[in-house]
């Protein structure tokens, strides 16, 4: 990763601003030590020209400009320690076992069951996140339940306006912070729909909102800036589910 969000609208930058982005993009390890005031003194600006520029480079303020920087030197220590054949093997085989030991068959059939009552079944994921969510909401139409993947922004906001009883809402998020996807669990939880969050193994604030939750296994989980995470655990926790309801829908025409 490159510090692009510093220095794409470079031009665009007032003398003061291209200043700061300067020593900042020069000095990037300086700066992780830096607080905002810390940083004016030391190139002679004031602190709040500080926390303006890095607002208008689209961050919250100066502390996540500094956790962005801190990313940026973070990935490429990582590009000097290029992995083996191996170590990628090996990384993958890790992910998926510590997912597996993860699942709890009792937690699997109670979430198995919601999904088969459910009169419908929402299916929200956001980022590199929704292409599984796209391919758990196929899956389940292959096994006639009715399913919809809701990608659209807007759309998820309508959705969660007009839940009802009987609907079931499947939220998928890696870090279990992003706030869209906490924001309609929040709203679907109030309305005494049920949630299930497929995140990861986590302090995070998604599964504690959610009433049904299951985990998988990830190394990292912060994809606000690096969406090349693995989402291998994610797509583990799919196939077990997509397994678990196509064994269920067997079993019923088998009594019947």
């Amino acid at each position: 990763m490159i510090l692009a969000r510093l220095t794409e609208n470079y031009d665009k930058l007032t003398d003061l601003e291209k200043k700061i982005i300067e020593y900042i993009v020069s000095n990037p390890q300086d700066v992780l030590y830096l607080t905002a005031n810390e940083l004016a003194k030391k190139i002679y600006v004031s602190k709040t020209s500080i926390i303006n520029l890095s607002k208008k480079l689209g961050f919250d303020g100066y502390s996540e400009l500094r956790y962005y920087v801190k990313h940026h030197i973070e990935s490429q220590e990582n590009l000097k320690k290029l992995p083996s054949f191996n170590d990628i093997l090996l990384n993958i085989y890790d992910e998926v076992n510590k997912t597996l030991s993860l699942q709890n068959e009792e937690n699997i059939k109670s979430i198995v069951e919601v999904i088969r009552k459910s009169r419908a079944v929402y299916i929200i994921a956001r980022g590199a996140s929704m292409p599984l969510a796209d391919l758990f909401c196929s899956r389940l139409a292959l096994l006639k339940i009715k399913s919809i993947f809701i990608s659209d922004l807007n759309l998820i906001d309508v959705i969660c306006e007009n839940l009802s009883k009987g609907e079931s809402l499947i939220l998928m998020s890696l870090s279990g912070e992003t706030e869209k996807i906490k924001t309609v669990a929040k709203k679907a939880r109030a309305l005494g729909i049920d949630v299930i969050a497929l995140t990861s193994f986590s302090n995070n604030s998604l599964q504690k909102i959610a009433n049904y939750r299951m985990f998988c296994f990830a190394d990292n989980t912060e994809t606000k800036y690096n969406d090349l995470v693995s989402r291998v655990g994610l797509h583990v926790l799919i196939q077990i589910l997509i397994s678990y309801l196509d064994t269920a829908g067997k079993e019923t025409k088998n009594e019947s």
